[in-house]
């Protein structure tokens, strides 16, 4: 194979195989932490209790201590389960659009980086006889 081929060789496989597996590798990115943070599971259950902690009724007689007892240990761990979630699909989003973005200027630092072949080779030849 001539040497002559290679810069060509490159340059196809750069903007074709290339920035088709780029693209492969970060869809997979997306998909993982789409799926790690299970957002979508954690809005269809916002509101169930923490780990299902939760007081069960009283079998005993009419107590209104009973009652209030279960309502607020019920509602606090319901509200420390919704607290819980929302941090974890906030954190899950940030993190997401951080990887959406990372990806995109990646994307474009990639379409750019044949440029710095003749950049190079042009800064270099500046150098010498500068």
């Amino acid at each position: 194979m001539s040497y002559f081929f290679i810069l060509p060789s490159y340059l196809l496989w750069h903007y074709t195989e290339g920035l088709r597996d780029m693209t492969r590798v970060w869809t997979n990115f997306l998909w993982f932490l789409y799926n790690f943070f299970s957002i979508p599971i954690l809005a269809k259950t916002l509101f169930e209790p923490w780990r299902r902690i939760q007081e069960q009724k009283h079998r005993g007689g009419f107590s209104p201590e009973d009652i209030a007892e279960t309502l607020m240990t019920n509602t606090i761990m319901r509200l420390v389960g919704a607290l819980i979630r929302l941090c974890t699909i906030a954190i899950g989003t940030c993190v997401i659009l951080v990887v959406f973005w990372g990806g995109i200027l990646l994307y474009g630092a990639w379409l750019l980086l044949p440029a710095l072949i003749p950049a190079s080779f042009l800064y270099g030849l500046s150098s010498l006889i500068f």
